[in-house]
């Protein structure tokens, strides 16, 4: 067997991955992806098809490794404010423990600034999105226990706690201060309960 397909393509997307986190999509070259992953140019598009086919492929790997197994564990979860706060409390943990400060490779992607095909940009919303609902699921499952408000607006806080997300990922990168990140997390649980969450039906002045 050849050195080529002797490598699996769970080992090509590990080794993409660590290249497209570390330097973005657009930051990436075919010279990067073959050297990190031991594949001729002609080998890696035999597989993916192009360097966007291993972008995705490598995006989905990423997502699936992490991201949906913390979800399914933390929707398990008999307290649903306590699933939120968990959520946050891991991902500050997985901030603060990477040395190199690389963030999250779906978060970086949305904000890349990079022109992505239709089936990135489908696979971050995607992705993204799941994450978003998971927050709206624990939300209403707060409302029916009787934890937060009936009126409370499940859609806007689902919204505002993956804008955390967002924050939180982005300013780990720049300044990886467990207070701030903290605070950060802090400040969306306490509006949860504090802040008044009736539906906007327009300013009165």
């Amino acid at each position: 067997m050849s050195r080529t397909r002797a490598l699996s393509d769970d080992t090509v997307l590990e080794r993409a991955i660590g290249v497209f986190w570390q330097n973005g999509y657009a930051g990436t070259s075919l010279r990067d992806l073959t050297e990190a992953t031991g594949l001729s140019s002609a080998a890696l598009y035999h597989r993916f098809n192009d360097k966007d086919g291993l972008f995705v492929e490598a995006l989905r790997r990423y997502a699936d490794e992490g991201l949906a197994e913390r979800l399914a564990r933390l929707s398990a979860s008999a307290d649903p404010i306590g699933a939120i706060r968990d959520f946050l409390n891991e991902l500050i943990a997985m901030s603060l423990a990477d040395p190199h400060h690389r963030g999250c490779l779906l978060v970086n992607t949305a904000l890349d600034g990079a022109v992505l095909s239709h089936a990135a940009r489908a696979l971050v919303r995607a992705r993204l999105g799941e994450v978003e609902r998971f927050f709206a699921e624990r939300l209403e499952q707060a409302v029916a226990s009787g934890v937060l408000d009936p009126k409370t607006d499940i859609a806007l806080n689902a919204t505002a706690l993956l804008g955390t997300v967002f924050a939180i990922r982005v300013m780990a990168r720049l300044d990886a201060d467990p207070k701030r990140l903290r605070a950060l997390a802090d400040h969306a649980l306490a509006s949860l309960r504090n802040l008044p969450h009736t539906k906007s039906k327009g300013s009165r002045r």
